[in-house]
C-alpha cells in the first residue's frame, strides 16, 4: 500500500498551526504550460485516478485538463497555490467527462439494454489484495472524509493545504482525517482477523 497506508504502521497527526503563525509563501509560480505540466502532473494523474477514472480514459482526462490549463494559465493569479488551482480544474473536467460517459452509456442501453459482462476478476498476488483493500475501504466511507483521507493519506498533501483545497476549516479537515483513520484502523483489524482464522482452518 502507499505511504501510511501500510498495515500496522500508526500515522501520527500533524499538530494544528497555531493561531497567528505564518503560513510558508506559495513557490513562485510556473509560468508556462510545459512548467505546469513538468512540475504538477504526477498530481493531477492521482487526482484523475482518485476521482473514479477508469484506466483506459485517464489519459484523454489527463489531455483535457492540461487544455484547460494552456487556455486559463494566464488567469491563474498566484492567491491559491497552484495545486489548489488544479485541483478545481481537473474536478471541473473529471465531472464534465462523467456526464459525458453516462450520456453515452444512456444512448447504448437505448441500442442494447443487456448488461456487459462482468470484469475478470483481479489476479490475487499480494499487491492486488492490498489495492482491492483500499479500495473497498474507500467506498464505504462518506464523500467528505474520502475526499480528506485520499489527498493526506494517498497524495501527501499537508493537512491545511487540503482544508484550504476543499473549501473548509482547519479543525474540520482534522476531525475528519481523524475518523477516517480511526476507521481504516478497524478496517485492518477486521481483515487481520479474518486473515487468521482462515490460516487457522487451512492448518487445523
Amino acid at each position: 500500500m502507499t505511504g501510511g497506508l501500510q498495515a500496522g504502521v500508526t500515522v501520527r497527526e500533524p499538530e494544528p498551526r497555531a493561531s497567528g503563525t505564518p503560513r510558508p509563501a506559495h513557490a513562485a509560480p510556473p509560468r508556462t504550460l510545459e512548467e505546469v505540466y513538468a512540475r504538477h502532473s504526477d498530481f493531477v494523474w492521482r487526482i484523475v485516478r482518485r476521482m473514479g477514472i477508469p484506466d483506459h480514459a485517464v489519459e484523454d482526462v489527463m489531455h483535457e485538463v492540461f487544455l484547460v490549463v494552456h487556455r486559463r494559465l494566464d488567469d491563474y493569479d498566484g492567491r491559491a497555490s497552484m495545486t489548489t488551482w488544479l485541483y478545481h480544474l481537473t474536478r471541473g473536467v473529471v465531472s464534465n467527462h462523467r456526464r459525458s460517459r453516462l450520456r453515452e452509456q444512456r444512448r447504448l442501453r437505448l441500442v442494447d439494454p443487456r448488461p456487459s459482462a462482468a470484469p475478470d476478476p483481479e489476479a490475487h498476488t499480494s499487491r492486488g489484495q492490498a489495492a482491492a483493500f483500499v479500495r473497498e475501504f474507500l467506498e464505504q466511507l462518506d464523500s467528505d472524509k474520502r475526499e480528506v483521507f485520499e489527498l493526506v493519506e494517498l497524495d501527501g498533501l499537508p493537512v491545511p493545504e487540503v482544508a484550504e483545497l476543499i473549501g473548509v476549516n482547519l479543525n474540520t479537515a482534522y476531525s475528519r482525517l481523524r475518523a477516517a483513520r480511526q476507521r481504516f484502523g478497524q478496517a485492518v483489524a477486521r481483515m487481520r482477523a479474518a486473515d487468521g482464522r482462515s490460516q487457522r482452518s487451512q492448518t487445523a
